[in-house]
């Protein structure tokens, strides 16, 4: 009985941003610790978790993963769990995070995700490196929800999610494209990860999901390649276009115009995966980005800036 409760809360709430006041809170970052690289009192800083202390009993399905991780020092790791709650019996709660507040209440059956972290621009895909372990005829979700105050009500403009039931074991990119209802600028955003798929039944013990390195793809900058490289391309965000390179060596990147102008160069460190360019204000126009290595490899890839 516990279980099919549980499911009933979480797939109602899946993705849902609760109508309430507009967020008060100051802009920030697009996605606050998108790497999970920071950490306090058992929480990735800027997330929510399920993570709670019910009748006694601690569940701790979400943890910090250093050993496992895409890149820098961590990684967070979603594990479904079964726990037993005396005067109740086993519960199972799925590892779950989310930029919104969670309110579970196994005692007064009630449960509740609201809100989000305030946001601007217009994202069109949630993207992120993933690991997942399903359990027979399970499968993760990863979501984001987007609203806007319109002066009497939230609205939602978008919200996606995409499941994977798959096993996964070596860090894979996922891309959740963006769906919007209504063509309007959100001012508040929620992304929303579970280790099991609650809209097809009771969370299923045992499914692990690690999650790290997520960025919003604004696509201002539309990217068209002279050729796909799987170790170097190049990718936008609000704050500015970004290299992205898995080479250990040395390199030069050079950005031209389409007349051959010279418009940025720097030199990039290969103890470093993903080099902000600081580019000019450049007028609208092709581009052409040049990455060359100290033993000679040149690769080159265009992109439009609108």
């Amino acid at each position: 009985m516990i279980k099919n409760y549980i499911t009933l809360i979480f797939s109602s709430l899946l993705l849902y941003v609760a109508a309430s006041a507009p967020l008060q809170l100051k802009a920030q970052e697009p996605i606050p610790n998108p790497g999970f690289e920071n950490w306090t009192n058992g929480e990735p800083d800027g997330w929510n978790t399920i993570n709670q202390e019910i009748l006694g009993t601690s569940f701790t399905p979400v943890t910090r993963d250093q050993t496992n991780m895409h890149s820098g020092t961590s990684s967070v790791k979603l594990e479904t769990i079964t726990e037993n709650i005396i005067f109740v019996g086993p519960v199972t709660l799925p590892g779950m995070i989310t930029l919104g507040e969670i309110t579970l209440d196994i005692v007064n059956l009630t449960g509740d995700v609201k809100g989000g972290i305030p946001t601007s621009g217009k994202p069109q895909k949630l993207r992120g490196w993933f690991q997942y372990q399903p359990q027979p005829a399970d499968s993760c979700i990863m979501g984001i929800a987007l609203t806007r105050w319109t002066g009497s009500q939230r609205d939602t403009l978008a919200y996606s999610y995409l499941t994977v039931g798959e096993t996964i074991n070596n860090w894979q990119e996922f891309t959740v494209p963006v769906e919007y209802e209504i063509n309007a600028e959100p001012d508040s955003m929620n992304i929303i990860f579970f280790s099991s798929n609650l809209l097809n039944g009771s969370p299923i013990a045992g499914s692990k999901l690690w999650v790290d390195d997520l960025w919003l793809d604004y696509e201002t900058v539309s990217i068209k390649l002279a050729e796909q490289y799987r170790d170097f391309f190049i990718r936008s965000s609000p704050e500015g276009v970004f290299i992205v390179t898995n080479s250990t060596q040395p390199a030069m990147v050079q950005v031209f115009s389409l007349s051959g102008t010279l418009v940025y160069e720097a030199q990039l460190n290969p103890q470093t995966n993903q080099h902000k360019l600081s580019l000019p204000v450049l007028p609208s126009g092709l581009y052409i980005a040049r990455y060359t290595t100290a033993t000679g490899v040149r690769k080159a890839s265009k992109f439009i800036i609108n």
